[in-house]
């Protein structure tokens, strides 16, 4: 069992940390309110089907099944600290068309689908610099740290955000509510541009570097399957519940209350995860799976699905940064992003179908089944 040492220094003396955390804690705000309002915006504003809020999730995470691996050697390769303020004012720019085209009278779900596209697509390349910068800045005794202040700053702002973007949305509308994610790019990307990095990593190695050491360590291959399947079903019930909340009745600010109450079980999750070993993960994978599926009997249960979450991934990223030689962070971030971003878009279509065919509840339940299942990758054979 690994476990977080008790006498690491904390992370928070550290000024470049303090600055990435900052700096991606603000952005993770604004995109939870971009996750709630942009499926609102095609939902309410646009009267979308089922199958078109699928299609809608899927657009932001294709990118990854096309640029993941090239992003991996982008990163390895090219200035981070420059490509990843690039990505932020990338997606601010285009975040900023959805309220631009409703002004003019233009917005319709191919557009929103595009603009999710070209988001992703710099996402996906700000996400791999991301994980890459950190064991820069950050010194290996204290990396299950970061990551735990980096999950909690996530749960933190799926309470936040929705709740936010419940109230942008009843405010100003739910175009108008993307305007905070934008903002908050840039805000990303000020902080970024003032970090300065210790050290500097060797650049070598091909495209499928990464590949080739992520599927050939054995830990890391079934955590990076693991996780695949994990955000293949998630996404899947991510897509769907602002539909299945909205036609139960929920207003837009109710909805954005239930998700923010319920990633209150994400924070709680952050903050335990560091006294837990990896031995706990498939235990917390199960628990996320229970979690998910009891949202056809109440919206809170999703507190439960967030709490396993969150502890997982509190728990598997830092394998990755410890099984990993430096030059190919970038690389073998990418091929893991790849491999589980990749997924999440054939997951949102999986939903989208399901629910077409079965009805929105038991598409949900699949999900939550399908998300308990993939903790058997991690059950040793």
């Amino acid at each position: 069992m690994v476990r977080c040492p008790a006498t690491a220094e904390p992370v928070w003396r550290d000024r470049a940390f303090v600055l990435l955390w900052s700096g991606q804690s603000v952005s993770l705000v604004g995109s939870q309110v971009t996750a709630l309002a942009l499926p609102l915006v095609a939902a309410l504003t646009l009267g979308a089907t089922a199958w078109e809020m699928g299609v809608l999730a899927a657009c932001a995470r294709a990118p990854y099944l096309v640029l993941g691996l090239p992003a991996g050697v982008w990163v390895d390769r090219l200035p981070r600290r420059f490509l990843l303020v690039a990505c932020a004012l990338g997606q601010a720019a285009a975040l900023g068309v959805v309220p631009l085209a409703d002004g003019l009278g233009v917005l319709s779900v191919p557009l929103l689908c595009l603009v999710a596209v070209v988001a992703g697509a710099f996402a996906v390349v700000g996400d791999i610099g991301t994980l890459a910068l950190v064991p820069l800045v950050v010194p290996a005794d204290r990396l299950t740290r970061a990551q735990g202040a980096f999950e909690t700053s996530q749960s933190t702002a799926q309470v936040a955000g929705p709740a936010l973007a419940g109230w942008l949305v009843a405010v100003f509308g739910a175009p108008a509510a993307l305007l905070a994610d934008a903002l908050s790019f840039v805000v990303s990307g000020a902080t970024l541009a003032a970090i300065r990095v210790r050290g500097v990593v060797e650049r070598r190695g091909g495209v499928f570097a990464g590949v080739r050491l992520v599927f050939g360590q054995p830990l890391l291959r079934r955590v990076t399957l693991c996780t695949a399947t994990l955000m293949f079903w998630v996404s899947a019930f991510l897509a769907l519940l602002p539909l299945h909340l909205a036609r139960e009745g929920l207003s837009p600010g109710r909805i954005g209350v239930v998700l923010a109450v319920g990633a209150v079980g994400g924070i709680v999750g952050a903050l335990v995860a560091p006294r837990l070993g990896e031995n706990a993960m498939p235990v917390v994978v199960a628990v996320a799976g229970i979690g998910a599926a009891g949202v056809v009997v109440h919206p809170l249960s999703i507190a439960l699905m967030w709490f396993g979450v969150q502890i997982y991934h509190v728990l598997q990223v830092p394998v990755r940064y410890r099984l990993t030689p430096a030059p190919l962070h970038g690389r073998v971030n990418a091929a893991i992003r790849t491999t589980v971003w990749g997924s999440a878009p054939v997951g949102a279509l999986v939903g989208g179908v399901v629910a077409e065919s079965a009805g929105l509840g038991t598409a949900l339940v699949v999900s939550g089944a399908g998300a308990g299942v993939a903790c058997l990758w991690l059950v040793r054979r």
